[in-house]
């Protein structure tokens, strides 16, 4: 498991470079080690930009995948259908935003409350299509 502090864009590179190298060591070919970092680039910038502090945890999860955790104390993401839906794109991390992240991965959680922070799982699989996609979206005002 890896445990990355995020404050600046330096962090957010740290944690891309972890990831990468997790995926590759994992086995998971270039399109899925792209998707994964990408997620882990989106995922860290919102936390720079929106919550000016937080971590992204890169955990190993034997013969399944590459889980990614993002927490937060920041101010939560209200309106956070519309975000999921694409409504409102990132305007500070690629573009892609939270509906990306989702895309882009295997499972994807998210629980949010208003001047509580925010929570994201996400996980990549090691074999495309070996489990059931998970999307849970909580948001408590």
């Amino acid at each position: 498991m890896f445990r990355i502090v995020i404050e600046n864009e330096d962090d957010v590179y740290m944690a891309c470079s972890i990831g990468k190298k997790v995926a590759a060591e994992h086995g998971l070919n270039k399109t899925q080690q792209t998707k994964l970092v990408v997620s882990i680039m989106e995922l860290a910038r919102n936390i720079v930009f929106y919550a000016k502090r937080g971590e992204i945890i890169i955990n190993d999860i034997p013969s399944y995948g590459i889980e990614i955790i993002a927490k937060d104390q920041g101010p939560g993401i209200p309106n956070l259908d519309q975000y999921i839906d694409h409504a409102f794109p990132s305007k500070k991390g690629l573009g892609l935003g939270l509906s990306g992240v989702k895309r882009l991965m295997d499972e994807f959680e998210i629980t949010t409350a208003i001047n509580m922070g925010t929570r994201v799982r996400a996980v990549k699989w090691i074999k495309e299509g070996q489990g059931k996609h998970n999307d849970n979206i909580t948001y408590r005002p």
